[in-house]
């Protein structure tokens, strides 16, 4: 087998892979304890919790690589294809694992009384798990956000042919910040329990229009940047500098509604719109060999580390017990298992995926 790395090639932004790879890390972060930050106080604590940021940071990166991709495609049907060929094996692989080795998130089946049936497996195989909140994180206790990916893998291309040319981008720009107040003030007009609305907005793609037009708009725009070392150097680290303050006084910027979620995408949209590899900062930082390869195997790792944490966690391995060891085992745990379904699986099923639109095309001209 050649171990060689296959991934999305951006022009010159090839890091935004290593940015998957260090948002990834953080949803680990967090699910796995916190990795010794919370038992630091404070800051600590805030540093741990930042780690959910991580989701946010993949919406946004999916809304610039979707509307990449939709560029690129031949049709509409053609950029579906490898769309979902590339989210689904993998995601029903980890749904059928979660349930045939009884790893499953049962806080979440226990909190809303809800089972793994035939309701709940239809809407998980059909990525619709947003229609019912109750059920939308109840296998692997992190794929919420797949059926929000793939809720919006449909309508960015919509968005992209609505909101042609810039000043109508910056336009849906301003829509989807509307649309994200509106959602975060007033959850209950989804037709929930009030006490679950949150939660339940939370859980459904309406807030993330916000995260797809920022992705959006970093496509759109980035072709008209200059982008040079210093500048890049410049930016990465005003970036670094932003997310301490962040994490030292979250408050300050509550106080301007940059909650965390529209605090991280716009940091993400600044690093997408200037990055470059012209910077040796962003070469450092997000192109070396380390962060490359975890963030082409991030999705697997996404999937992944939740079920292995449950797994493990039934072992009662006396490392367990401290957070940082803990940290690292899952980690390690979850890279290897995604290696793995990466070389074996992903790939594999990459190539199938091509050659069945291939298939198709030929199918359709023979009967033209």
């Amino acid at each position: 087998m050649n171990l060689t790395l296959s991934k999305k090639v951006y022009g010159d932004t090839n890091f935004i892979t290593g940015i998957r790879a260090f948002a990834v890390l953080a949803v680990v972060l967090i699910h796995a304890g916190g990795a010794g930050f919370r038992e630091l106080g404070t800051i600590g604590n805030n540093i741990a919790d930042f780690g959910r940021t991580g989701v946010y940071v993949f919406f946004v990166i999916s809304g610039f690589s979707v509307a990449s991709s939709y560029a690129n495609s031949s049709s509409y049907f053609d950029y579906l294809n490898k769309r979902l060929w590339r989210v689904a094996p993998l995601y029903y692989f980890w749904l059928a694992a979660s349930i045939l080795l009884g790893i499953t998130a049962t806080y979440w089946q226990d909190e809303f009384s809800v089972g793994i049936d035939a309701y709940n497996l239809l809407l998980h195989v059909l990525f619709v798990g947003w229609f019912d909140y109750r059920v939308t994180n109840s296998i692997i206790g992190v794929e919420w956000s797949i059926s929000i990916e793939v809720f919006w893998y449909f309508l960015v291309p919509v968005m992209l042919v609505a909101f042609k040319s810039n000043r109508k981008t910056l336009g849906l720009l301003v829509i989807a910040l509307l649309i994200y107040i509106f959602s975060k003030k007033f959850p209950s007009i989804l037709p929930v329990e009030e006490e679950n609305a949150a939660l339940a907005m939370h859980w459904s793609p309406i807030p993330y229009v916000l995260s797809y037009a920022l992705g959006i708009t970093a496509y759109r725009f980035r072709k008209h940047v200059r982008h040079t070392n210093g500048f890049g150097n410049f930016v990465l680290v005003l970036s670094i500098v932003f997310i301490g303050i962040y994490v030292s006084r979250p408050g300050l910027f509550a106080q301007i509604y940059l909650d965390e979620a529209v605090f991280i995408s716009l940091i993400t949209t600044v690093l997408i719109l200037f990055g470059t590899n012209r910077s040796l900062l962003f070469r450092l930082i997000f192109e070396n060999s380390a962060t490359q390869f975890i963030g082409v195997v991030s999705y697997g790792i996404y999937l992944s580390h939740f079920p292995l944490l449950a797994l493990i966690s039934g072992y009662d391995l006396p490392a367990f017990g401290n957070p940082l060891a803990r940290f690292f085992l899952v980690a390690g745990s979850a890279i290897l298992a995604s290696t793995l379904t990466y070389y074996i699986f992903e790939l594999r099923c990459a190539s199938i995926g091509r050659n069945f639109w291939k298939r198709v095309q030929t199918s359709t001209k023979a009967t033209s």
